[in-house]
């Protein structure tokens, strides 16, 4: 009698303690702005089911990563998943201030990004830069308008400026439609399509170009990009990993100028450790690959890769007129590699619909280039080393400072956005 009445006070005990944790229903508080659908889609923890902490982690991150929330917190209270938002500023005027590494150029200008357009997580842009190399652009980006995160992008875009390595000046134009999809959570497609034209004027009468270059290039681009995606936050991930496979196929619309191809292979990886003295330290690593076809000297100049500075190997300049001796710099194949230890220095913080903070960081960095594929070799290997601080604010990508340096007793300093 007195098992039997235990083990009924056992059995209530658990139900009582299931229904505790129970999720029964669910609550949004707010989207003042944000339609409500845009938020519930992102939700995957089941109604009716004992609460999974690991799914509302999941739930977090998937809110976070909309990129127009400054604050995001799920709890559970009296059995109602209850998800609490703070809005992002939705209109952010945006300065332009932006220093071109290759072209050794500082740009200002101005423009206005609308980050969660008519409510959509749309995110329509419109700016440009009317000092130093000068340009506008317009873009409109909604990620998931139906069905399986089927999106579509739409970008047009112009720059007039000198090459900075070449003596003329060139009008490029720039126009793309893109759409994809998810398959599941992890595999993401996307296709586009592709306008680009570019224009040259000359500054002189002599002029030093390479013996197959052009005055005019006109293009339409067929483009697929594919990504396996396990980060947890997209902006700062302290784990998971990004596999990347980019290909594209330039079809010349002048007789005579070539087609090209483009082929891109990248991986990353991000992983939270535990180190002393460090707060929430990150290692991350990765490799990047890019091919391009035909060789070099049947490229344009715009086609052209310069491995030194913020884009790839930092410590070193874009400039190919600052490379060390015997190292290429101005290339068309790419196989570059990294790893970086990051750790919070200012902890990433809501400040009234504003998320700010600061992390700080070191970095290796190497790569090897050239300008044919089979010419790729260890002996034109470049490393580089450095550090440097990140800048999160709510909205734009993150913003770096970094200094590098390198064996050959040369540093730089990399602005990268």
């Amino acid at each position: 009698m007195f098992r039997k009445f235990i083990s009924t006070i056992i059995f209530i005990s658990c139900v009582l303690m299931t229904n505790q944790n129970q999720v029964d229903t669910l609550i949004l508080t707010g989207n003042n702005k944000t339609k409500e659908h845009v938020v519930l889609r992102e939700i995957l923890h089941p109604i009716n089911h004992p609460l999974d902490s690991t799914i509302l982690e999941q739930d977090i991150n998937r809110l976070y990563n909309l990129g127009i929330f400054s604050s995001v917190d799920i709890n559970l209270e009296n059995n109602i998943y209850k998800v609490n938002l703070v809005e992002s500023f939705s209109i952010i005027p945006d300065l332009v201030i932006d220093y071109s590494e290759i072209a050794k150029k500082w740009s200002y200008g101005l423009g206005l990004v609308h980050l969660n357009f008519m409510g959509l997580n749309q995110e329509l842009y419109l700016g440009g830069a009317f000092i130093g190399e000068k340009w506008f652009g317009i873009s409109l980006n909604n990620p998931w308008i139906y069905g399986d995160h089927v999106s579509f992008s739409s970008t047009l875009y112009n720059r007039y400026t000198d090459d900075p390595f070449y003596d003329y000046r060139f009008n490029e134009t720039y126009f793309s439609i893109k759409s994809g999809f998810y398959n599941g959570l992890n595999n993401k497609f996307e296709f586009g399509l592709s306008y680009y034209r570019n224009k040259k004027h000359t500054l002189s009468d002599v002029i030093d170009l390479p013996i197959n270059e052009k005055n005019i290039y006109r293009y339409a681009s067929l483009e697929f990009d594919y990504q396996y995606d396990t980060r947890n936050v997209y902006r700062d991930p302290t784990k998971g990993s990004l596999i990347g496979i980019n290909l594209r196929y330039s079809n010349s619309l002048i007789e005579n100028n070539p087609n090209i191809s483009k082929m891109s292979i990248s991986y990353d990886k991000y992983i939270l450790m535990n180190i002393k003295y460090f707060h929430q330290p990150v290692i991350s690593y990765g490799v990047y690959t890019t091919f391009k076809f035909p060789k070099f000297i049947d490229l344009p100049i715009h086609e052209y890769i310069y491995i030194g500075g913020e884009d790839f190997i930092r410590g070193y300049s874009s400039d190919p007129f600052e490379r060390p001796e015997n190292k290429n710099i101005e290339v068309s194949n790419v196989v570059y590699s990294y790893i970086e230890l990051q750790s919070t220095i200012l902890k990433k913080k809501d400040y009234g619909k504003i998320e700010f903070g600061i992390d700080g960081l070191m970095f290796i960095n190497s790569g090897i280039g050239s300008k044919s594929i089979e010419k790729l070799a260890l002996n034109q290997m470049l490393i580089g080393y450095g550090l440097g601080l990140k800048f999160f604010v709510t909205g734009p990508p993150p913003i770096s400072i970094m200094i590098g340096f390198n064996p050959y007793g040369q540093n730089f300093i990399h602005l990268e956005d």
